[in-house]
């Protein structure tokens, strides 16, 4: 099914669009304006040739504009851009589309800042026909250039998506001779069956006729995001504020500035121009009358302006924050009014600095926002939300940890601003989809049971009403003025589940923090990427002591760090520029009841299970989700794959191709039984080996600098320390794994931990941490099974950071290299290349994307597996293993790293091995 629901017309225009007297009948056209379209139709189509999409949609463009026998546009005009590219450099080229007449490009150019609704044209046949009407059930057509059509569509979609601000999509696909409507939302798209508008011009043309008198939010847009006009004085406050300003600081770690800032009598945050500018008083003609209207209006809608409390906090902002904000309002981009939280606290937002690169899903954008009330910068995050039952927004769990931070500085999350739901914006799509679903179920049932049809159809059952967010926005009937409310997924049946999992249902909700914070890609050096990792970690532990938080989606994009300046000041009344790693994206977490004396936390969940980033997910948990919920022991795994995949892209090491490692490490997946899906099989070794090799040269190694082969000491035993808690935890696991197996078989495995034969183990400074290096033949040791039990906690985790970063002076400085991934970096082709480069090799490996796939847990609705948010971001190893390492060190606390091999390195056992 994918994302698609197909309709017919007649459903499409009674419960998508809202019209009960049908579309013909509202629209009410001249039957000599039917008459000519139908003429000008067969025109094209009643010689021996097909006639090329080009010529169909020009003819198709000329009749929409036509005003004969009074016209079909009123408000809109149509326009033909055929293969052109927009102004701004956007490569997607639409064929035609719907603008308001006021910004109908004339050039031939694509506006996409002020489509309302775009049209694609196909040649007649299903070759480029994106759908199936006759398949039920598989309403997406699966050949490759029918797929390539729809990704084509969609792509349109997503560019209007990230320019403009929508809760719905319109669109037209004309095939030849036959006709498509679509409405697209965040859970999917709702299609119309095709129908010949060449036989019948009167259901295209009264769609497009409803389409023109629409409003703006039946149109689809946004009411709380208002467009700022050119020449207002929200327009002119944010070009001021993108101006650079004396007092702006270099973010630089290290960086001296002033401890305090004495602003200038010209300070930039008072900003003067709080009204417009009038006209000189004179003869009052029906022009100046007019013209002094649109001044007055003009004041009135922008006295949200004038209310402004500014702090007492430092004015000072760090130079790249003013530098996004200014890019954000390049290119003509255009700028708006957002309101946030059930206070409409007011936002000035420009282009945003990050998207998300699909159409369906949580569609997070992230802009630099101008906070009207306080006049500083702030980050805006603008996304759709899973709605369901104790599903709380991320705002809910970071009030939490922001007010524990008031009493402990170690926890490090964004300072919430304001947040909230917009009011009655939930995905139609999603509940569209399932309401059908249940009443597919009853037909079947009905038709089973030989019943006679007595009850009403889809059609006359349902209490949808029109909604003013682009169709309907409830199932059941809510009186005027009420919010939507959350679904509880408690009660799905059996044959509901897969829409549930496919179409999910969510609520656009933005959040607003305070700091504008850097992706981990601009660490200078390896012991800065270390202590940021560390800060994240222990924030995830303070949150787990003390609030009974998981985090649940612990990845590459959801770390981020925070510049801010030192609380002391130096002799010459300086501070200093100090980098905290930030742990964000609350949005997945969830609490864990309370345990008793004896048993671990139970871990249950309050969101729908199967969530997370692929890349980042541990292996036990992508192989038992969704039936067994994270843990801190997968967290903490999560953690380390995220200190991996930034040391080997901003590191020196002896990897030769970095971006194929990648996409092998973190980006594909193995199956196993067939359909099960795993991790990597290069993850998968890895945490049960405690190595980690690179194909064809040997151990992983992270190296000094890029122009030797010195070893960085500190790193690869970090790094070979930590794969030793994680292998001890999978022989447990796999050993429970086996005992159960055998237990269920009715035969039986020895009941106690084994002292069988191990590979010598790399001394680590404490009982548990040689557990960790141990290797048992016949089932895990007592140290095997005291080092997992660690990973219940966060405590020795800890501990090995802050033990590797004691000593700064042992760390090489401005030892980061180049991004070795590039923004460039496309996983997919990666994965592609190398299935074909070892394609008998089993397990297959295969593309995985940032969602995760597969059956939801039973009776919840799947929740979005999380993107990398960016949020707040303007952007975004030695041999592990622990048989014995020629350099091995041991992490002792309070102590510095020894630098003694180990006893394994002697006997030539435990070594790293190359990966055919």
């Amino acid at each position: 099914m994918g994302h698609t629901v197909l309709v017919d017309f007649a459903d499409f225009e009674k419960h998508v669009l809202g019209i009960e007297d049908g579309l013909i009948r509202t629209a009410n056209l001249s039957q000599d304006f039917v008459n000519i379209a139908r003429v000008e139709f067969s025109k094209l189509f009643g010689g021996k040739s097909t006639p090329k999409e080009d010529i169909v949609g020009k003819k198709f463009v000329d009749v929409l504009n036509m005003q004969d026998a009074g016209g079909l546009l009123e408000h809109h005009g149509a326009a033909f851009t055929g293969h052109n590219i927009s102004e701004d450099g956007v490569t997607s080229k639409v064929d035609a589309g719907l603008y308001p007449e006021a910004h109908t490009p004339t050039d031939g150019k694509p506006s996409w800042n002020h489509m309302r609704l775009f049209i694609e044209f196909k040649r007649i046949g299903t070759d480029l026909d994106p759908f199936e009407d006759s398949v039920p059930g598989a309403p997406e057509a699966t050949a490759q250039s029918r797929k390539a059509v729809r990704e084509q569509i969609t792509d349109y979609a997503l560019v209007i998506r990230n320019r403009q601000h929508r809760i719905c999509i319109y669109a037209l696909l004309v095939i030849g001779p036959e006709f498509r409507a679509m409405r697209f939302d965040q859970s999917g798209v709702i299609v119309t069956r095709k129908q010949s508008y060449l036989e019948d011009p009167r259901w295209i043309l009264s769609f497009l006729a409803w389409f023109d008198t629409a409003s703006p939010e039946e149109q689809g847009l946004d009411p709380t995001a208002t467009l700022v006009e050119k020449g207002s004085r929200a327009y002119k406050l944010m070009t001021e504020y993108a101006l650079a300003h004396e007092s702006d600081m270099e973010h630089v770690v290290g960086t001296s500035v002033p401890a305090t800032y004495p602003p200038p009598a010209t300070e930039i945050l008072t900003f003067r121009s709080t009204a417009p500018t009038r006209s000189p008083v004179g003869r009052k003609t029906r022009r100046s009358k007019k013209r002094a209207a649109d001044e007055q209006c003009s004041l009135d809608d922008e006295s949200y302006l004038d209310d402004i409390e500014l702090e007492r906090d430092d004015p000072r902002v760090f130079k790249y924050v003013r530098d996004k904000f200014r890019e954000s309002l390049q290119d003509d981009w255009p700028r708006y009014k957002l309101d946030v939280g059930h206070d409409k606290r007011i936002f000035l937002v420009g282009r945003p600095i990050w998207v998300v690169l699909s159409l369906y899903g949580r569609g997070i954008r992230g802009y630099v926002a101008l906070d009207v009330k306080r006049r500083r910068f702030a980050f805006l995050k603008d996304c759709w939300r899973p709605y369901y039952v104790d599903v709380e927004p991320e705002g809910y769990y970071l009030e939490k940890l922001n007010a524990e931070a008031m009493a402990d500085s170690n926890i490090q999350v964004p300072i919430v601003i304001a947040h909230g739901d917009v009011r009655n914006q939930v995905t139609f799509t999603a509940l569209y989809a399932r309401r059908l679903a249940v009443e597919a179920k009853k037909a079947t049932r009905a038709s089973a049971a030989e019943a006679t049809p007595a009850t009403p159809s889809a059609a006359t059952e349902w209490s949808l009403s029109p909604a003013a967010n682009g169709g309907p926005s409830e199932v059941d009937a809510q009186s005027d003025g009420e919010q939507d409310q959350p679904v509880d997924t408690e009660n799905l049946d059996d044959d509901s589940e897969e829409i549930a999992a496919t179409h999910r249902v969510l609520t656009h909700y933005r959040i607003v923090v305070k700091d504008v914070c850097l992706p981990f890609t601009e660490v200078p050096s390896s012991w800065q990427l270390v202590r940021n990792i560390m800060d994240c970690i222990l924030t995830h532990a303070l949150a787990y002591t003390r609030l009974r938080l998981l985090h649940r989606d612990v990845s590459a994009g959801n770390v981020i760090i925070r510049p801010s300046l030192s609380s002391t000041v130096d002799a010459h009344g300086n501070r200093t520029v100090v980098w905290t790693g930030v742990l964000t994206d609350w949005e997945l977490a969830k609490e864990v009841p309370e345990s008793d004396a004896t048993e671990k936390p139970k871990q249950v969940a309050r969101q729908p299970e199967r969530t997370g980033t692929w890349q980042f997910m541990s292996v036990a948990y992508i192989k038992h989700q969704p039936y067994q919920p994270v843990c801190v022991a997968d967290e903490l795994e999560s953690f380390f794959h995220v200190l991996l995949f930034y040391a080997i892209r901003l590191l020196p090491h002896n990897i030769p191709n970095t971006r194929f490692f990648v996409a092998d490490y973190f980006n594909s997946s193995s199956f196993y039984d067939g359909t099960n899906r795993s991790s990597s099989s290069a993850k998968w070794t890895s945490m049960h080996s405690g190595e980690i090799n690179v194909p064809n040269i040997g151990p992983l190694l992270f190296l000094i600098d890029g122009a030797s082969s010195q070893e960085h000491h500190l790193f690869n035993v970090l790094i070979s320390t930590m794969l030793g808690f994680y292998r001890a935890r999978y022989t447990v696991l796999q050993w429970e794994e086996r005992r159960a197996k055998a237990t269920a078989a009715g035969s039986s495995l020895p009941s106690g931990s084994s002292n069988g034969t191990r590979i010598p183990a790399l001394t680590l400074g404490s009982k548990a941490r040689k557990a960790a290096a141990s290797v048992s033949n016949f089932g895990p040791s007592p140290a095997d099974e005291e080092a997992a039990k660690m990973l219940d906690a966060h405590d020795e985790i800890v501990e090995i950071f802050k033990d590797a970063l004691q000593d700064r002076s042992l760390w090489p400085s401005g030892d980061v290299v180049e991004d070795r991934l590039g923004k460039d970096y496309d996983p997919r082709a990666l994965i592609i290349a190398l299935n074909n480069m070892f394609a008998t090799a089993a397990p297959t490996n295969t593309v995985s994307s940032q969602r995760v796939d597969g059956p939801p847990a039973r009776k919840k609705q799947r929740t979005d597996a999380s993107e990398s948010s960016g949020q707040h971001s303007i952007t975004q190893a030695r041999s592990v293993h622990t048989g014995g390492v020629s350099t091995a060190g041991s992490f002792e606390r309070g102590s510095r790293i020894g630098s003694t091999k180990s006893k394994g390195d002697s006997k030539g056992k435990g070594k790293a091995r190359a990966r055919d």
